[in-house]
């Protein structure tokens, strides 16, 4: 009765998406495993949508890596101009003439959604908006997110603005890989900015066992959107929905789907309605950005061997950090970095010099 249950709501929830299908469809899905790219469910998954304020995911990649690349730092000071100031709501009302840090304006689109901080780091970066989204398109291409068009940085109405599912798929996949210190970000559930608290619209990341980011999106057009990861048993899940017709249907209707897929790669939830987030940010992220990696491997399971090797040989070393495997890709092969992260730069310099004199390897990622 179990699964014969399951498969009508399968069924029933297909059917619904289905009934919109066009080029232009309203509805969409797709669940893809992270490590693998393995597609586990996919409805309209590369029809035409507008990406609504899941268009800040890219403005956030693009900051991200103008970080890496030394173009910007945590608190370079952002202009914000009267066009800016003017932008509709979801805003934090920056006033025009003032400047706002990179480190807030990143946590304002992240919890706030904030429209005038989206056109404020487009400026401040390209010049114009305009010329910030060629940049956006041109990043997209790189990704392989063929299908999709950027024509401003928030992701307010413009109906040449499009992406599809699978598209915000893979730049999801991209962030979380390619800025995996700055993608725990994701999972902060409040921002607080002169003296007011705002909280996240990602109100499944609350309750969704293994739930860790990343991004909710709305305008009247494309309805209720989000993106969103989630781990359990070390397996990775990336999920994206469009066209909900609530927040509450959208949240439900992709959280059936990430347990159907978790299920299918046989892996059940635990007792605990909810385990959230697995380790503790820290709050001074501008300070403790470095990566101390310690090693490359082939395979997976050989960056977490020597992970636990590391740390329990040197642990004055590695204590009070976080240990992780990234998935990178070096001369078109994919490789497995084996990394200790939330260092400052001096205690990262210190680290590697440690290792280094056991002969170890090591080098540092700012």
């Amino acid at each position: 009765m179990i699964k014969i249950s399951t498969y009508i709501k399968v069924f029933f929830f297909i059917f619904i998406i289905l009934v919109s299908n066009s080029l232009f469809a309203k509805k969409a899905a797709i669940v893809m495993d992270y490590e693998t790219k393995e597609v586990l469910f996919e409805v309209n998954a590369d029809t035409l949508n507008f990406p609504a304020s899941l268009t800040k995911i890219m403005t956030l990649y693009i900051v991200f890596d103008y970080i890496h690349k030394d173009n910007l730092n945590w608190q370079t000071q952002l202009k914000v101009s009267k066009f800016a100031a003017s932008e509709s709501p979801s805003k934090l009302y920056l006033e025009a003439g003032t400047s706002i840090s990179v480190e807030d304006a990143v946590m304002a689109l992240i919890v706030k959604s904030a429209n005038d901080v989206a056109t404020v780091v487009a400026e401040n970066i390209s010049g114009t908006e305009k010329e910030f989204a060629k940049l956006m398109t041109s990043y997209a291409r790189k990704l392989g997110m063929n299908k999709t068009t950027f024509k401003n940085a928030h992701g307010l109405p413009d109906r040449a603005q499009m992406t599809t599912a699978r598209d915000i798929a893979t730049l999801s996949n991209a962030l979380i890989t390619n800025f995996p210190n700055e993608y725990k970000l994701f999972s902060k559930t409040k921002f607080v900015w002169k003296n007011k608290t705002y909280k996240t619209h990602n109100k499944l990341m609350l309750s969704y066992e293994g739930a860790d980011g990343i991004k909710t999106g709305y305008i009247r057009a494309s309805g209720f959107q989000l993106a969103f990861s989630a781990v359990r048993k070390n397996k990775r899940l990336i999920g994206v929905y469009f066209g909900g017709d609530t927040g509450k249907q959208r949240n439900k209707s992709l959280a059936f789907l990430m347990d159907r897929s978790f299920k299918k790669l046989k892996i059940e939830k635990t007792n605990n309605q909810k385990t959230v987030i697995s380790k503790k940010i820290d709050n001074n992220t501008s300070k403790n950005k470095y990566i101390v990696v310690v090693g490359t491997f082939k395979y997976k399971k050989n960056a977490e061997k020597h992970l636990k090797l590391i740390r329990k040989k040197y642990p004055k070393t590695t204590n009070n950090k976080e240990a992780t495997v990234a998935l990178i890709k070096s001369n078109g092969k994919q490789l497995y970095e084996s990394r200790f992260q939330f260092f400052s730069k001096k205690d990262a310099k210190l680290a590697c010099s440690r290792l280094k004199k056991y002969k170890r390897d090591c080098f540092i990622r700012g």
